[in-house]
């Protein structure tokens, strides 16, 4: 009985940690770009989120990433998950492509295929 219950316990703190860093990537304030159109994918499947700040800067979990921790990253991420990983970009909508095409190379190249943006919806008038 005594080690069922320290696994429970251990479950539940992990769900809190996890849930925690979760909020945590979305909590990041950026001025996210506009779009007239998207999809609404609400398929829940492991993520990884890359925010790209005002400054041009790469951030995942709060840790600021360069040019080969972010691939070190995707690599890892990409290779431990058993489903396909998707990547979920939030970036301030003034961040010009030259930003973001290292890391949609990284994807690709960490066989990353499932890459999806963070946008406001725009409102209809």
């Amino acid at each position: 009985m005594t080690p069922m219950i320290d696994v429970v316990f251990l479950l539940i703190i992990f769900f809190l940690v996890a849930s925690h860093l979760a909020k945590q990537e979305n909590s990041v304030q950026l001025d996210l770009p506009v779009a007239d159109t998207g999809l609404n994918n609400a398929t829940e499947v492991e993520s990884l989120v890359v925010n790209i700040l005002p400054d041009g800067q790469w951030q995942s979990g709060g840790i600021s990433l360069n040019l080969q921790s972010l691939a070190a990253l995707l690599r890892s991420r990409a290779s431990a998950s058993t489903d396909p990983l998707r990547l979920k970009i939030r970036s301030d909508q003034n961040i010009t492509y030259d930003r973001l095409e290292p890391i949609l190379k990284e994807a690709t190249a960490a066989g990353i295929g499932d890459i999806v943006f963070s946008v406001y919806e725009a409102q209809g008038g």
